[in-house]
Order: C-alpha cells, then structure tokens, then sequence
C-alpha cells in the first residue's frame, strides 16, 4: 500500500509539473502573438511617447522620463556612433531587428516572461555633430516597472562614456 502511494505520489507531481509547463508555453506563446515585432523605420520615428506613458521613454524633441534630455551629441560621424550603439545592444542581449545607416530598431524581451520592449535609436547629422534620439517602449501593458528607464539612463551613460573616434557629421553620410 505505500509503494502505491509513493507511486501516486509522483505521478501528481509529475502532472503538477507538465502542467505548469504547458501553461508557461502558452502564455509566452500567446504574449509573442499579440505583441508581433513590428518594424519602426527611420520615416516612422516617434515624436514622443504617450501622454502620461509609463511604459515609454524618449530621449528627443518631446523627451518622456530619461531624466528629461532631448539629445545627446557627438562630434562624430553616424557609422561611428552605430558601431557603438550596436555594442551596447549586443553587450546587453538586445536582438537587433533592423539596422539602417542612420537608424537602428531592436527588441529587449524580458528574462521570465519573454514581454517585447522595443529600442530605437535614431542618428541624424546637425552643425557637423551627430545627434542621436532614443525611444524605449514596452510593447504590452500600462507600466513597464521602470525597465526602460533604465535601460535608456544605461544606454546613456554607456554612450557619453564611451570612446568614439572624432570626426565631422556630415548630412548624407
């Protein structure tokens, strides 16, 4: 009778298990369907985020939280600014969905439940500098818990630290 229990025993456990399983599957199935990729050219760069968005953050013309900036400058051209945005994107397990000279459009997705964050990043040439907007949004939901707020304030602080070779922004480069 107790090696029937013990028997009975395991297998709910198993059961209990391949149920958790199945519904975790599912919901990550289901958070990737309704929240598709969905490309953001350079011509269809935000101009802001939502009124009152917290789950949105942009550092340009309208900046939306990221500490109120609206652009970060550098005394490059855009391939060299790229290359680094790239880095960082990768460094940070970003996946990059589209690269353009002047543009860039990838998603960060959370560890657990796999939710879709888009970054963009959008370079443009002004008095011989680069001047670079961010856009950070979450795909789903009303608040993002302050995740990309943070990412945008480490993308930051991980540009102006970096060290990007000089040179002049020229329009058309």
């Amino acid at each position: 009778m107790n090696l029937l229990l013990k028997r009975e025993y395991k297998n709910n456990l198993w059961q209990i298990f391949l149920t958790i399983l199945v519904v975790y599957a599912v919901t990550v199935a289901t958070i990737q369907i309704i929240a598709p990729d969905k490309l953001i050219k350079p011509e269809e760069f935000p101009d802001s985020c939502p009124d009152k968005s917290k789950n949105c953050t942009m550092v340009g013309p309208n900046p939306h939280r990221g500490s109120g900036i609206s652009e970060i400058r550098f005394e490059s051209n855009k391939s060299n600014v790229m290359h680094e945005v790239l880095i960082w994107v990768e460094i940070n397990s970003g996946e990059i969905l589209q690269e353009w000279p002047n543009h860039v459009h990838g998603v960060f997705r959370t560890s657990f439940w796999k939710f879709p964050d888009d970054f963009v990043v959008n370079l443009h040439c002004e008095d011989e500098e680069v001047v670079m907007y961010i856009y950070s949004k979450s795909r789903l939901g009303v608040s993002d818990l302050g995740v990309n707020d943070e990412r945008v304030d480490s993308f930051t602080n991980h540009m102006l630290e970096a060290e990007i070779s000089t040179s002049r922004c020229i329009y058309g480069d």
